[in-house]
């Protein structure tokens, strides 16, 4: 009987150290005496910090572009570029611009030497020729291209890296990751391998992550922006800028416009301005401001029924003409008319189309104006302007006070 009550009694005194080890184990944070308050098969949050507080990531930003679905890191800037390609600008130092393009890479291969030729005939040095690479299991071609003395840029050569891979479908994503805030023709080797393999590794990941959906496409204009801007893209308050995924800011009243309506007919002057450019123009009779954000000054008339949006397209390797010769806007729809307008000397490249639309046996046709002019510094200044009903919308005159224009 002795010898029953010893076992009994090291079983408690186990127990009992058992008891004492777990409690300052719990008390050193090692192992959570909670457990049993969880539920049974759920994980402790990897995000719970020493507070037991809960790490807010935020969500990557999705982009849909020309039949597919980017998802990119929340940093910085992205927006759908008039020019026709995403435009993501994370730091200082280059600007990513992805395009999704008609053809395979291997076609693209395949007429390397006649791309080399034009782009040598263009002013363009090869610094590194068309060549085959597997980039995160990823088969890539790249090329490393440089121009002197570009229109625009603060470095006397700009190089571009450009990445072109498979999108499936006969279809490829061309990059082009552009370095226009750095010199790289002053880096030591070292130093430029280790801005190439930064760039790369984000142009990688961002083409990864790239799926087919049938999702529609963001509009041309619509950006997506950090809630702290970048320096390059940092606005005054009156902008209104700084919520994540913003397809338009707030709507504003023109100050200006209401001060200085009146019956004495005074003439209305308004500007834009983009980083270090702006430009200044008419306003026309009964035109008030109604929007202001990355993408544009917007306005609207009662009177005309017109909608018109004002921009400054930064410096592409594309020039006004090229984009009204594009003519990406029209989309499928028939260009109705294309050609010149000059106005006080500046010569604005333009195009017009029409879209029908039947909403419950009522048919309506909405009308589009896009114009462009090129800017001393290389960058473009855009009119977009349309109308539900009203053919006077794609006149170029009905947007000859806008087109009167003033570099600052």
């Amino acid at each position: 009987m002795k010898r029953y009550k010893k076992i009994i009694y090291v079983i408690l005194m186990i127990c009992i150290l058992a008891g004492s080890v777990f409690a300052a184990l719990d008390f050193m944070g090692v192992v959570d005496l909670n457990f049993r308050n969880k539920k049974f098969g759920e994980d402790v949050s990897a995000t719970e910090n020493e507070n037991g507080a809960n790490t807010n990531n935020p969500e990557p930003w999705h982009i849909v572009f020309k039949g597919y679905a980017f998802s990119v890191e929340p940093v910085g800037l992205a927006i759908i570029h008039e020019s026709g390609c995403i435009n993501i600008r994370s730091c200082d130092e280059y600007l990513i611009q992805i395009d999704v393009e008609d053809g395979t890479a291997e076609e693209l291969w395949n007429g390397r030497d006649d791309r080399v030729k034009n782009m040598e005939d263009s002013g363009y040095v090869i610094e590194l020729a068309p060549e085959k690479v597997e980039l995160q299991g990823r088969e890539y071609i790249r090329y490393i291209i440089s121009l002197a003395n570009e229109r625009g840029a603060d470095v006397d050569n700009t190089y571009f890296y450009v990445l072109v891979s498979d999108a499936g479908d006969d279809q490829r994503f061309f990059t082009v990751i552009k370095f226009d805030e750095i010199n790289i023709a002053s880096l030591n080797v070292k130093e430029k391998d280790e801005i190439y393999e930064k760039a790369v590794d984000e142009v990688t990941s961002i083409v990864a992550g790239a799926v087919p959906t049938d999702e529609t496409n963001d509009m041309a204009g619509s950006y997506w922006q950090e809630t702290q801007p970048i320096e390059n893209f940092a606005t005054d308050n009156d902008n209104n800028i700084g919520a994540d995924n913003i397809t338009g800011a707030d709507s504003k009243v023109n100050k200006n416009s209401d001060d200085n309506s009146s019956e004495n007919d005074i003439l209305i002057k308004d500007s834009i301005t983009n980083e270090d450019t702006i430009v200044s123009y008419e306003l026309p009779e009964g035109y008030i401001l109604t929007d202001d954000d990355l993408s544009g000054k917007k306005y609207y008339s009662d009177i005309d029924r017109v909608n018109v949006t004002i921009s400054v397209v930064p410096y592409t390797w594309m020039t006004a003409a090229d984009m009204a010769e594009r003519e990406r806007g029209a989309g499928i729809s028939k260009v109705i008319r294309s050609g010149q307008y000059e106005v006080n000397g500046v010569t604005f490249y333009y195009y017009t189309y029409s879209i029908l639309y039947i909403r419950g046996g009522k048919r309506s046709i909405t009308y589009h104006f896009n114009g462009y002019a090129d800017l001393k510094n290389g960058d473009i200044y855009s009119v977009y302007g349309f109308a539900d009903d009203n053919p006077a919308a794609i006149e170029p005159g009905t947007y000859a006070d806008f087109m009167k224009i003033h570099m600052e």
